[in-house]
């Protein structure tokens, strides 16, 4: 029993240097030990720089959540919603791949002996920062999927009977996370300049982040039992995003929607004001992305999502007109908050200019009609293939920290219009978007702005589980409005791109059109020409007119244990002392 889980955990044979090629050049593999290498600070920089690519990356989408309207790609939750075909049987995760990433940090941390080192102690103290840094996101993002896991401060070998522990209380493990996470704050050096390497304020960012997700969780999740403790957390994020914005380094930059858009698709974010951390990419360096991919190759986003943009006056958005027709598609752009049409591909959009002329961008339907703008590389000379994108990725923002301390501040009931004007409406000033007041609805109003504002970054589906809001998961997803089967504008010409028919044999609709417009259409059918069911269909009961929806959700349903996922249960078979996760204790 205890060699097959050791193989499990991974922790028998894990090569601790694989990160120090300038060391493996120096001693023999089998003459290295902790005592040769840690030394200096180099060599703790050294050691640390495999951090960087094993921890850090950078989220441009919201797949899993309900910002996103359909997937191709594989998802866990949409699974979960759609079928409930996710089960302790079934699912990864939890395997020695996952967790010998903890041993490598671990190993750093326990062979440190500063009596034995040529450093100073700030240096020191500044390289335990970073490992602790990584470490406490490493442990959060286990919370977040599990609740309670074995906390391993030290690195595990083959002998060690803690691999064979209980699972810790969710207490203990935040309370160690936030441990780490003070003391980087504290420690690692403020490094400004560099924004592509972990430093003071990229860990005062990480410390606000966990701060406002745990102190909401434990408020809204009431069978945890931790409600009172809830404040500890929303101080501890106050005090964070105090420190960042009280240190006069950071700003929301420029003015307009184009300063906005300038944070998803710049090749440099060096010298933006409101960059705390960056993931460089660069075709001198080798370095790219897939941050074309966004548009309209693997998903489409959410009318939902399109509807909490406020209108520019700071109204809410109607989807209606005066005269009880719904809105076509250039007419959800119009007079809208400008942050909609840089996250949303918008009438008129033209990929390629320069290349393909005057050839506006068309929807995908099959998506949804809603599309992803933001992140895409606006230039051609950004964009060369897969992995070969060559924009820069924000990993922490000043937007979103004054977001995180004024919805803290909100949930504690200490929130001022003096606070909102020093946070939220810094930001919403930029895109000339009107300032929040103070409401009682104001907690509502910070939520609508950070869904808007952090679209498409990857915060989506946390924020909604940490609001236990999950119910939102399981409505089922929609797309834009289809008046009639047959053609219709959505390049803003008033001239008809696509075409929406019950199948191939009936056109009926766009019998009328002049031949060459008939030629040009996208077409897309309900079914196909073996009466077949496509990917969409149209919500009203006649199945000829409404907003698209997709079979794959048509029964999507939400369960509270979605809100976790299960423990493996071959681990829970090698390791009878884990807890299974809230909910699933009987799958």
């Amino acid at each position: 029993m205890k060699k097959n889980i050791l193989s499990i955990a991974g922790l028998i044979s894990l090569s601790i240097f694989t990160s120090c090629e300038e060391f493996l050049d120096r001693a023999p593999m089998t003459e290295i030990t902790a005592k040769d290498y840690f030394k200096t600070a180099s060599d703790l920089e050294t050691y640390s720089n495999g951090f960087y690519q094993t921890f850090l990356s950078a989220s441009i989408d919201d797949v899993g959540s309900d910002n996103v309207s359909i997937s191709t790609n594989s998802n866990t939750m949409y699974t979960m919603l759609n079928s409930n075909g996710i089960s302790s049987s079934n699912i990864g995760g939890w395997d020695y791949k996952d967790w010998e990433k903890l041993r490598g940090i671990n190993y750093m941390l326990n062979n440190i002996h500063p009596d034995r080192m040529d450093i100073s102690l700030e240096d020191l103290n500044h390289y335990v920062g970073i490992a602790k840094f990584f470490r406490g996101n490493y442990y959060y993002d286990k919370v977040k999927n599990y609740s309670s896991v074995p906390f391993y401060n030290t690195a595990m070998d083959a002998t060690s009977e803690d691999l064979y522990k209980a699972s810790d209380p969710r207490t203990l493990v935040v309370d160690s996370v936030m441990s780490d996470l003070e003391f980087a704050a504290d420690h690692i050096k403020p490094a400004v300049g560099q924004r592509t390497r972990i430093n003071q304020y990229a860990a005062l960012a990480l410390l606000a982040r966990v701060g406002l997700h745990e102190a909401t969780f434990r408020k809204y999740h009431t069978d945890l039992g931790l409600t009172a403790t809830a404040n500890t957390y929303f101080d501890k994020a106050i005090e964070a995003c105090e420190r960042i914005i009280g240190s006069g380094q950071f700003a929301i930059t420029g003015s307009g929607a184009q300063d906005y858009r300038a944070l998803f698709c710049s090749p440099k974010l060096r010298e933006n004001k409101e960059i705390l951390l960056f993931l460089e990419c660069d075709q001198a360096m080798g370095k790219g992305n897939n941050s074309h991919t966004v548009l309209g190759e693997y998903w489409g986003l959410s009318r939902s999502l399109m509807e909490s943009y406020q209108m520019t006056d700071g109204s809410g958005f109607n989807p209606v007109n005066q005269d009880g027709s719904i809105k076509t598609y250039p007419e959800l752009f119009k007079d809208r908050d400008p942050r909609l049409a840089e996250t949303f591909a918008y009438p008129g959009f033209n990929i390629s200019p320069e290349i393909a002329g005057n050839m506006p961008y068309r929807p995908k339907i099959t998506y949804g009609g809603l599309i992803q703008l933001k992140f895409y590389p606006r230039e051609t000379s950004q964009r060369f293939g897969w992995n070969m994108d060559y924009t820069s990725l924000p990993l922490f923002r000043y937007a979103e920290i004054l977001l995180i301390y004024a919805e803290a501040k909100a949930e504690k009931g200490t929130l001022t219009q003096a606070d909102l004007d020093k946070s939220v409406n810094l930001i919403r000033n930029r895109v000339g978007m009107t300032n929040i007041r103070m409401s009682p609805n104001v907690l509502e109003d910070i939520r609508r702005e950070r869904r808007v504002e952090l679209a498409c970054e990857g915060f989506r589906l946390d924020d909604i589980k940490r609001w236990a809001k999950g119910e939102l998961l399981g409505q089922k997803p929609q797309g834009i409005y289809i008046r009639q089967f047959g053609a219709f504008d959505v390049t803003g010409d008033n001239i008809p791109d696509i075409a929406i028919l019950p199948d191939p044999s009936d056109l009926s609709s766009i019998s009328g059109l002049p031949e060459d417009i008939k030629a040009s259409l996208v077409k897309e059918y309900l079914k196909d020409g073996n009466g077949k069911e496509t990917s969409i269909y149209l919500s009203d009961t006649d199945g000829k007119t409404g907003y698209i929806e997709f079979h794959t959700s048509k029964n999507r349903k939400w369960d509270n244990k979605f809100y976790f996922s299960p423990i493996p249960k071959r681990q829970l078979q090698l390791n009878p002392n884990l807890i299974q996760s809230p909910g699933w204790e009987n799958d």
